[in-house]
């Protein structure tokens, strides 16, 4: 008896410590741990990221959490030859418990990189914090959740989102995806007092999500920027497995700073207040979600996670570019000048092909010898039309973002033309046309690409010149 009360002593007087702090005295005593030097950064898969994961699980036993399939907390992959570990934990529900709501966030930083640590206080041990801190709320309202509720701390995050990638796998195989009524990332929460908001992106993927979002960030005094969707073509979180498969997403962040992914990013510039706050309106968030029989998915989806591209697609374009008249007769070719389009473009895409079509407005111009001395100084022509290219297009992949390769024609109505001297007497065609070839990619809403032209008429009338060539890069966005 004496034994078992020594052994007890020392866990009851950690956790009446733990009770006697305030949750933003809990946050900071996380955040400077997950930050410290001991922990060296944190690289996804290292030892340094197992002493913050073994860190997380007594963390989630305080709370009261059991492990998600009842044996480990620590959920292992791999993936190629290294190995990584997930932390995952299950708050169960009542009548509605097969139904899971999905709170995450990636414990892994960026390591040590040429001597120096990437401490990531604010990416993600302010994520991490929060995360075992609203669990530890919502575990005290277990006996009034009606939905389950999974926490998961993420490995791999920085390397590829590989932790929240095999958990989506690992939930569809155990309990399916379609139970999920929602996942939502808490990455990156540390710095309210510097942006003074608190970003939700994927509201709209949620009946009423605005509504929900704001409600909750009111209630705790959060400026919530609640985004429809998310839109970044060039960036992901761990949303993204899961959105992918049409659940409903919040990706949560109070914003990028100069410190991001940098060695400044210290637990001292966390605004811990805010973070306690923002704890409190994601636990109540989940909370309603967990409880409200009626929260669903509104059947919306970001356009950045949709397994299709849709069918139609229209924009805006611009594009910079070359082009040179050539005489055949003298076996001349002029220099090039720099030329120019804007416009609307609109695309179809159709699995594995597409076609493209654009309306543009097209300056152009060469430089060619004087007609009025042999060796007096060159002169140029401009010409000012409205091109159509079209493009039938082969490509990479079903989504938006894929590769794309075309060939098809274009046609030119040019309305007005002039030389920079004498006028040699030229009739210039107005109807130009010929092949037209163009390869590039597209990344959500953004398109690059790379045009060639060929001219197959002729561009002066008496001369039998034309345009032999013209290349473009083009930037367009497609919405």
């Amino acid at each position: 008896m004496k034994k078992i009360v020594l052994f007890l002593l020392p866990l009851l007087l950690w956790t009446g410590s733990a009770l006697a702090q305030t949750r933003s005295e809990r946050l900071a005593d996380y955040v400077y741990y997950f930050a410290s030097d001991s922990l060296h950064g944190r690289a996804a898969g290292s030892a340094d990221a197992a002493k913050a994961r073994d860190y997380i699980v007594e963390r989630y036993k305080e709370c009261g959490l059991q492990p998600l399939t009842g044996g480990d907390f620590l959920v292992s992959f791999k993936r190629g030859e290294n190995q990584y570990t997930n932390v995952v934990a299950l708050i169960e529900g009542g009548e509605l418990k097969d139904e899971y709501i999905v709170l995450g966030a990636h414990y892994d930083h960026l390591g040590m990189k040429k001597g120096q640590m990437y401490p990531g206080a604010d990416d993600n041990a302010s994520g991490s914090a929060a995360l075992i801190e609203i669990a530890r709320e919502l575990s005290s309202h277990r006996e009034e959740l009606k939905r389950s509720i999974i926490i998961a701390a993420f490995d791999a995050e920085e390397i590829g989102l590989y932790g929240s990638t095999y958990l989506a796998e690992f939930l569809d195989a155990l309990v399916g995806l379609d139970k999920v009524k929602l996942m939502m990332s808490v990455d990156m929460v540390g710095r309210y007092a510097d942006t003074h908001k608190l970003v939700m992106e994927g509201v709209a993927t949620i009946k009423n999500g605005k509504v929900l979002a704001k409600g909750v960030g009111e209630r705790h005094s959060i400026n919530v920027k609640a985004k429809n969707f998310e839109t970044s073509a060039l960036t992901a979180t761990d949303t993204e497995a899961f959105a992918r498969k049409q659940i409903p997403t919040l990706a949560v962040s109070t914003g990028l700073h100069p410190q991001y992914h940098k060695p400044t990013d210290t637990p001292d510039l966390i605004d811990y207040e805010g973070l306690d706050r923002i704890s409190g309106c994601l636990s109540d968030l989940a909370m309603d979600a967990a409880t409200d029989e009626s929260f669903a998915a509104s059947g919306r989806v970001a356009r950045k996670h949709m397994d299709k591209a849709p069918v139609f697609q229209a924009g805006v374009t611009a594009s910079l570019g070359a082009a040179n008249l050539y005489f055949p007769s003298a076996g001349f070719t002029t220099d090039s000048r720099m030329d120019y389009t804007a416009g609307l473009t609109t695309r179809f895409n159709f699995s594995y092909f597409g076609f493209q079509a654009d309306v543009l407005w097209e300056q152009s111009s060469a430089r060619f010898p004087s007609v009025e001395k042999v060796f007096g100084a060159p002169q140029n022509y401009t010409q000012s039309s409205v091109t159509v290219p079209a493009y039938f297009l082969l490509r990479s992949g079903y989504s938006e973002n894929c590769l794309f390769v075309g060939v098809g024609g274009y046609y030119s109505y040019v309305y007005s033309h002039s030389f920079s001297k004498a006028h040699p007497g030229w009739g210039v065609n107005p109807h130009q046309g010929g092949l037209a070839l163009n390869f590039g990619m597209q990344v959500a809403n953004l398109v690059f690409e790379w045009s060639f032209r060929s001219q197959l008429n002729d561009l002066f009338l008496e001369q039998n010149s034309h345009l032999n060539t013209a290349t473009y890069i083009k930037f367009a966005w497609v919405f």
